[in-house]
Formats: structure tokens, sequence, C-alpha cells
């Protein structure tokens, strides 16, 4: 057994150190999943990661890596750890800075799979109901519709949510005149707004038979540029 006096900072973050580089030559996204309390015990951490650190493996390993590392990144982060204010921060920190999406690379990644990923499902389940757009709506209030993810859940759609959808896209996203919608709404137009699964859902595919639910006979199929080429 080692000697409780054999500890020092120096020679605990040196093994530390050998451990990760040499022993078991761990790459970062390797370390970022096993690392934590469980971990150091079993290589007898335990007795200096108690003593130098308060218990802390992440203020071990960050006083190896200074700020290499995000406390919200290690996969075996403790329970208590999450407060809605991390959470938001940590979401923030990957979308604009680990990440740096944009907009529409955010709508189509952003899902429970990729928060998943980013060791945040644990989080969305405790504050948000397990809703990634009630996050994301936290983080960035009333900047996106919920139906602009690609990954809405298949449970999202129904038709007034669907025409509430077209209506918003038409009128206010893009602000089309009569003119304009009769030259640019077509199927392609429709996938790309992300309405194609209630399109086929509940109008069997036909773009004229959704935009005439929204709008009852205020516009001539044949009106429509894409009529020509059968949408």
């Amino acid at each position: 057994m080692t000697p409780l006096n054999f500890w020092t900072k120096e020679k605990a973050l040196q093994l530390l150190r050998w451990i990760i580089e040499e022993e078991e030559k761990l790459s970062p996204q390797k370390l970022l999943q096993i690392y934590g309390q469980k971990w150091l015990n079993e290589r007898r951490l335990i007795a200096p990661l108690r003593v130098i650190w308060d218990g802390s493996p992440y203020a071990m390993i960050n006083d190896l890596y200074p700020n290499r590392f995000k406390e919200w990144e290690f996969t075996k982060a403790p329970n208590n750890f999450w407060t809605k204010e991390k959470a938001l921060q940590a979401l923030k920190w990957a979308i604009e800075e680990k990440e740096k999406l944009n907009q529409e690379q955010l709508k189509d990644i952003y899902e429970k799979k990729w928060l998943t990923q980013l060791g945040l499902r644990g989080a969305i389940q405790l504050y948000w109901n397990d809703s990634p757009y009630a996050m994301i709506n936290d983080l960035y209030p009333n900047q996106f519709k919920e139906w602009e993810f690609t990954k809405a859940p298949n449970n999202f759609w129904t038709k007034e949510k669907a025409l509430e959808a077209l209506r918003w896209t038409i009128e206010e996203k893009e602000k089309l005149t009569d003119n304009q919608l009769l030259q640019k709404y077509t199927m392609n137009w429709l996938k790309r707004h992300r309405l194609w699964t209630p399109l086929i859902r509940y109008w069997n595919g036909s773009p004229y038979a959704m935009i005439n639910d929204l709008y009852p006979n205020k516009y001539e199929k044949h009106s429509f540029r894409g009529y020509i080429n059968k949408y």
C-alpha cells in the first residue's frame, strides 16, 4: 500500500500523464469516454484525487491539461453535475465554438442522437422533458420553429402543424407575393423547407392539395410553374 505521505501533486499528475499517454495510449475521444472516479480508483489514484483535488476528477485532469477539456465533455460526469445553466452553456459551446455550426448546419444535425454524443441526454431529460426543441428554444428564444429541424420527431407532424408551418414559411419567413409563390412553390421547395414528411402523409405527395388546404380555391392548379413538370 502506498504511504499516505507519498503523494504530491506533481507525482500524481506525472503518474496520470504516464497512464494516459504511455501505458494506455488513450486518444482524447477515448479519454472522454472512460475518465472518471471509477477509472482513477482502478488505477490507484483515488487517494491523491481526494486529498489534493477534493474528489474532483475534472479538477485533476484540468491541472494536467489546462483548459483542454470542458467538464461536460466527459461521459462519466457525476449525476449531480448538471444545472440548467450549465447545460445551456455546454450546448452553446458545442454549437458556436467546438463545431462552429451555422444555422442551416444546426438544423440538419440537431436531434437527440447528437445531444447524446455531446453527453447532454441526461440534462435534456432532467430539465426539458426530453425535448430537443425545448432546449434549443431556451438557448435561442424564438429563433427557430420546431419544424425547421430535419430530425423533428416522427410523431411531431399533424395536418394543422404542417399548414401552420407552410403559412409561416410563405408569409413570414420568405414573405412571398402571390406571383413569387406561383413561381417558387414546387415539390423541391417543400423539401427544402422540410415539409416533405407531412406532404406525403396528409396530401399524398400533392403540393397543390396542400396549398389548396391552406388557401382554399385561391389558386388554380395550372397557375403554378411546377405544375407543368408535375412537380
